[in-house]
């Protein structure tokens, strides 16, 4: 049987650009530095409307920006071995420039600097023991360590994910159903456990979806009528998280600890990526055109570099300017510095590539990705 080529229109490019852009700065809302080393615990009765936003856009957004993408991942991937006929050396080499190049440049870079402050004060450099610990710190070879490179760890996932995608282009070719449900399940109830081929199994089963939808042809478009049901049922599910979190149905969330579960991981998590995931993709259809598509096409070539620097580059402005100025996240003024996060990390994401254009052109396509290329002028 053969499989039709989806086409890449204008206009899904400009859908999968928008995508991107929203889920990357969904991502750096995690990862907003508040001077709180642990999760921060709260109760529904004394926590602010302010530190309540922040928790729905984290539990929101979010938390369905690492799936979304890998959903896109999965589908240009697919694109691209249907369209070379199962040839796979071409899309390795562009995504190991692309993806496995940057996150040990920038997995390096963060350790590097890490290790110097450490000398002055305490850092998570010193729990990294063993030369397996410190490797892990920047390529995520057996565990995601906790720390400033987390995020880095989602490209190493994607990056496997493309070495796969022969194997998973072709699974999912016969076996589509029993595949995608198998690995449903290990995400689902799979969540406690550490893999080492893949890390997430959350990113794995996202970008087999993306496969999928690319293998079948699907019209990404079919669902965009269904916004505001999608929109409601991703608020009612990231308001549920930021509620049981919170303290609410502690009875129902008992019931599953006593089966060794986690009722958020379990329940909530899913449904949040799942509408948040589907908000997003059907939104992109009614931002298209005008101001939003200028200003993603303005900003897209510093997005990757926004999404690899933005923990390390936040922390930095964090401690060093707004905390001393403004306080911490006991301060009223904490959500003006929340919400302002992605648009700080991305201003100084194009400070460092315009810098780096300067130094050396092929230095910033290092950094990059190969996603900017210097001005003529330069070259």
């Amino acid at each position: 049987m053969e499989v039709l080529v989806p086409q890449l229109s204008p206009a899904t490019k400009d859908r999968i650009s928008m995508t991107r852009m929203l889920c990357v700065l969904g991502m750096i809302f995690v990862h907003v530095p508040d001077g709180i080393n642990a999760s921060p615990v709260y109760s529904m009765d004394t926590a602010s409307m302010g530190f309540l936003l922040e928790r729905f856009i984290v539990e929101g957004s979010g938390r369905a920006s690492a799936a979304l993408l890998s959903v896109v991942s999965g589908y240009l991937a697919a694109i691209s071995l249907i369209r070379s006929r199962g040839s796979f050396k071409v899309l390795y080499q562009r995504r190991f420039i692309s993806i496995f190049v940057p996150m040990v440049f920038w997995g390096a870079v963060t350790y590097l600097v890490y290790w110097l402050v450490s000398y002055s004060r305490p850092t998570f450099v010193s729990d990294a023991m063993t030369l397996l610990d410190k490797l892990n710190v920047v390529f995520f070879l057996t565990e995601i360590p906790s720390g400033p490179t987390t995020h880095l760890s989602f490209l190493r996932d994607l990056f496997v994910c493309v070495l796969l995608s022969p194997v998973l282009l072709l699974a999912i070719k016969r076996f589509r159903w029993l595949l995608l449900l198998g690995l449903g399940f290990v995400y689902v109830l799979g969540y406690d456990q550490n893999g080492v081929i893949i890390l997430r199994t959350l990113v794995i089963f996202a970008f087999s979806i993306g496969m999928f939808l690319a293998l079948r042809n699907v019209e990404l478009s079919a669902l965009d009528r269904y916004l505001p049901v999608f929109l409601i049922l991703s608020v009612c599910s990231a308001g549920a998280v930021v509620l049981v979190k919170g303290g609410a149905a502690a009875g129902l969330v008992d019931v599953f600890a006593q089966r060794g579960l986690e009722f958020n991981e379990v329940v909530l998590y899913p449904l949040s990526r799942l509408f948040s995931s589907l908000t997003i993709w059907t939104l992109t259809s009614v931002l298209l055109g005008g101001w939003c598509s200028v200003q993603v096409t303005r900003f897209s070539p510093y997005l990757f570099v926004a999404f690899c620097s933005h923990f390390l580059m936040l922390t930095i402005v964090f401690f060093s300017l707004w905390q001393p100025l403004f306080g911490g996240a006991e301060s009223s003024l904490f959500i003006v510095w929340f919400l302002a996060g992605p648009f700080v990390a991305m201003g100084i994401a194009i400070m460092i590539v315009k810098i780096a254009l300067k130094i050396s052109p092929r230095f910033a396509m290092l950094i990059t990705g190969g996603r900017i290329e210097a001005p003529r002028a330069i070259v």
